[in-house]
């Protein structure tokens, strides 16, 4: 009979731990499958927010920010292991109030490394909408916090109290709490504070990250030629005369006068070598395998050739037009080498490529 109670009370102290790492997890989890199935398709049939799947750091560009990306995402999620094996063991032990390790000095790690993992799939993927989702989940875990606070202090009184005196929420020294009170303190109402706080947070953010993306923008050789509705950007240090040149030697290239053929602009993107290539066709929506089949030179340069897909009259590098690779083009000084057609049918998924 002590067997099965036993038995029973290990099973429930399980499910019920489970359920509370399910609970902790989930504003990650949601963020992380707004990344890996990304909410695009709807903000493009709305033109107001055709703005938000586009990218506001470089991508294609700079390969030193995905990677950045990766070993921030990689820490945070061995830490925030890390800081579950704390929590639980002192669940297992009833040792109460967990004071050592990553407690020590913050009360809530395992929220700040979430927060830190997440913050290194942003960089990894820059679109505005996973900045506002990034955004929302970070505040999910300021609520989930202070909720967390409460119940400890039911539960542990002033032990946990004391804790709360000599330690951090999520960062040393509170900035988070400084810069509201500064800005917002002379709210009377907290819950209405905290809304205007939320509001003004992705108000900030969003324009933070257009400021962002203009300086990326600007960062790197690029032109139009609005007569010929042709638009060009180099990866490789090349000067706009230079890239002036290689669209001019494109007015003799059939292929590209057939794509021109339909009045949509033309994006050139110029960069070196086959990895580069394949890894914006990739982001275009051309499954590994097929982009890895390419029979691309390892090395020279390279150009993707892209067509608007949609009938935005807009600045080709602005955030509205969407593009898709229509040929590749290998480059023998300013003309063209060798011509690699793309099949429509090659692309699937992503519908907003990257242009830096």
């Amino acid at each position: 009979m002590l067997t099965r109670i036993a038995k029973a009370a290990g099973f429930l102290a399980y499910f019920l731990i489970t359920l509370e790492m399910v609970f902790m997890v989930t504003p990650f989890a949601l963020y992380y499958y707004s990344i890996d199935r990304p909410l695009l398709l709807a903000p493009l049939n709305v033109p107001v927010l055709a703005w938000l799947p586009a990218f506001f750091l470089p991508h294609l560009s700079a390969e030193i920010f995905p990677n950045i990306g990766n070993l921030i995402v990689l820490m945070a999620l061995i830490a925030f292991l890390v800081g579950a094996v704390q929590v639980y063991y002192a669940k297992f032990t009833g040792r109460g109030v967990v004071r050592g390790g990553s407690y020590k000095h913050i009360r809530h790690p395992q929220y700040l490394f979430l927060g830190l993992a997440g913050l290194g799939f942003l960089i990894m993927w820059p679109r505005f909408i996973l900045l506002l989702i990034y955004i929302n989940m970070l505040w999910f875990y300021y609520v989930l916090a202070r909720s967390e606070e409460q119940r400890m202090e039911a539960r542990f009184g002033d032990a946990y109290r004391e804790l709360k005196q000599q330690t951090w929420m999520f960062l040393p020294g509170e900035p988070g709490r400084l810069l509201h009170h500064r800005l917002f303190g002379w709210i009377k109402n907290d819950t209405f504070g905290l809304a205007v706080a939320y509001v003004c947070s992705l108000a900030f953010a969003t324009a933070f990250a257009f400021m962002l993306r203009g300086l990326s923008l600007r960062s790197l050789s690029h032109t139009t030629l609005e007569a010929e509705k042709t638009a060009a950007i180099s990866f490789e240090p090349m000067s706009e005369s230079q890239l002036r040149e290689i669209l001019r030697s494109l007015d003799g290239n059939g292929d590209v006068q057939s794509e021109r053929s339909d009045g949509r602009w033309i994006l050139a993107q110029i960069m070196q070598g086959k990895h580069r290539t394949i890894h914006t066709v990739i982001d275009a929506g051309m499954t590994k395998q097929r982009a890895t089949q390419l029979s691309i030179i390892p090395t020279g340069i390279k150009m993707v050739v892209s067509k608007q897909k949609n009938q935005v009259e807009k600045a080709p590098f602005g955030p509205l037009p969407r593009w898709q690779p229509v040929l590749i083009l290998e480059l023998n000084g300013t003309h063209a080498a060798r011509t690699i057609h793309c099949d429509p049918t090659w692309f699937s998924g992503n519908p907003v490529m990257p242009i830096f």
